[in-house]
């Protein structure tokens, strides 16, 4: 399996992850820019997508934006999108904007944390 972010294509402000492990936690990341860092330092299963140069990453870390992956190995998040993280600071998505989106998790097989593919989303 291959945990992917799917974003939906009829104008909900919701993105997904699936096909994750069953009951691990995780959250998703956002950034203006695309980068391709293999293990994260050796830190991960995964590769991170988001980020990069001068775009700072930024964590869905609210209340209520750490997420389940339950019994069914998914989960979602209700984007606000005046208020996405971006670094240590929230910015309204601007009409025009390319942003990209990935889940970071929880990963009980090998290093204990993994990455979903990357989605990119430009916005009108």
């Amino acid at each position: 399996w291959r945990p992917r972010v799917a974003a939906r294509p009829d104008g909900q402000r919701r993105g997904g992850a699936l096909d994750l492990p069953v009951h691990q936690f995780g959250i998703f990341l956002a950034s203006r820019g695309r980068t391709f860092v293999p293990g994260v330092g050796g830190a991960s299963n995964g590769n991170l997508c988001v980020g990069g140069g001068m775009n700072q990453v930024g964590r869905f870390v609210g209340p209520g934006q750490i997420l389940s992956s339950g019994p069914d190995g998914w989960f979602s998040l209700q984007l606000d999108l005046g208020a996405i993280p971006e670094g240590n600071v929230f910015v309204q998505v601007q009409p025009g904007e390319t942003w990209h989106f990935q889940a970071w998790f929880r990963d009980p097989v090998g290093l204990g944390s993994n990455f979903t593919n990357g989605t990119e989303i430009r916005f009108q």
